[in-house]
């Protein structure tokens, strides 16, 4: 069963365009990128309201609802991980995955 709070590896290698023996890579790259953005939203992503109402009454502060654009910002970090990325194009994908989640870092939503 796939997690809602980050991408699925088919939907990463179709929507970033990557080749399928990148496979392996990609499946290992998923959870890094999502720690990525717990860490910058500092807390858990979760699927849905009753996810966030749970987190928040255990305790966690800045629990935020997993949306498409907060998927995004996982994929851009995902292809930064496994892409074939110069220095400067990595730069790119990492501001722009920031700027998704910049609005979001302190809302808890």
């Amino acid at each position: 069963m796939s997690n809602p709070t980050q991408p699925t590896v088919e939907e990463a290698l179709l929507r970033l365009r990557l080749d399928a023996d990148l496979v392996d890579d990609v499946a290992n790259a998923i959870p890094q990128a999502r720690a990525q953005v717990e860490s910058y939203l500092k807390g858990p992503l979760c699927a849905d309201a009753e996810a966030v109402a749970a987190a928040i009454a255990a305790g966690s502060r800045n629990a935020t609802l997993c949306t498409p654009d907060v998927i995004a910002a996982q994929l851009l970090f995902v292809d930064v991980l496994v892409g074939s990325n110069d220095i400067q194009a990595q730069e790119s994908k990492r501001t722009a995955a920031y700027a998704m989640l910049k609005p979001l870092r302190y809302m808890g939503i």
